[in-house]
């Protein structure tokens, strides 16, 4: 916010791309909220009758339209798909910047690490969350997949009789769509994966607690933030929930000052590296925040 800040009063420009199009759309209303006096347009599709303002928010893929167009280029989420790997998208990113890059992770890979080893990157490092509190560890617990889904189950009736919302990670789309008339049965359930065509009215009902539940799949593991939300991960030994994935996951609890606490559940049939690594990395963070508190 400082760095945007700071080149905005030099007269500079500023951009902010990230991958999906659903984060565009509520970064650009939060980033509307810090600048009120500045107009703060988000650029995605659906969304490029206008293209230029003050603040600009957009998709990676959006970054063609402004060659040699940003003093500052704001690069969230570098980590992850689609940027991550991908050619074509860093050229139109070293294209659409003039001056430098801010790149954010909160799991930074491999490549991002050998470049700050070598120098060619400097990492700054933030251990607190805004509202000052640590982040929530998981809570593990193995046992059978029809055990998980029963567990799971029972969880979701009890936050669902203190109008908390859950989402219910699952590791795939079959899955979802398998256990949707399961849900059904206790509470108000929808499915939000990557072949949901309703994409924005689906978060806007659960935002207003039309629904109590979302299963949904890795696709809302970055960028969203929903006040006061638990998380459950079903089979959270499948390959598709990596170290920072789980780490994504679990980050979605406790990111509101009026709700900076939380519950987060990994249900699993046995501990997996990388749930041992989120739990443990999550573990040193929170180390880390209060020794330097």
């Amino acid at each position: 916010m400082e760095s945007i800040r700071y080149y905005l009063q030099e007269g500079k420009k500023v951009g902010f791309a990230i991958s999906r199009r659903q984060v565009v759309l509520e970064l650009q209303k939060r980033l509307q909220e810090a600048f009120v006096d500045l107009e703060v347009i988000a650029v995605c599709q659906g969304y490029h009758n206008r293209v230029d303002a003050d603040l600009i928010v957009c998709t990676m893929h959006q970054l063609y339209r402004y060659y040699k167009g940003f003093d500052l280029l704001i690069m969230d989420e570098v980590d992850a798909f689609p940027y991550r790997g991908n050619s074509m998208l860093k050229q139109m990113a070293r294209n659409a910047c003039r001056g430098n890059f801010v790149y954010l992770t909160a799991t930074p890979d491999d490549d991002l690490k050998q470049k700050i080893k070598r120098g060619m990157i400097q990492k700054i490092e933030l251990f607190e969350r805004p509202h000052k509190q640590p982040l929530i560890v998981p809570k593990v617990i193995c046992c059978n997949y029809i055990f998980q889904i029963i567990y799971a189950i029972i969880f979701v009736l009890q936050q669902k009789r203190q109008k908390i919302p859950v989402l219910v990670f699952v590791p795939t789309i079959q899955m979802a769509h398998q256990l949707y008339p399961v849900f059904c049965m206790f509470c108000k359930c929808a499915i939000f994966t990557s072949k949901t065509l309703n994409k924005e009215d689906v978060i806007s009902k659960f935002l207003h607690k039309k629904y109590d539940i979302l299963l949904t799949t890795t696709i809302l593991e970055r960028g969203i933030t929903i006040e006061g939300v638990y998380i459950v991960v079903l089979a959270s030994e499948h390959p598709v929930f990596n170290e920072a994935s789980l780490i994504q996951i679990i980050g979605r609890v406790g990111r509101k000052k009026r709700n900076p606490g939380g519950i987060g559940i990994f249900l699993c049939s046995y501990k997996s590296k990388a749930i041992k690594a989120c739990v443990k990395a999550i573990c040193e963070m929170n180390e880390k925040r209060n020794s330097y508190g």
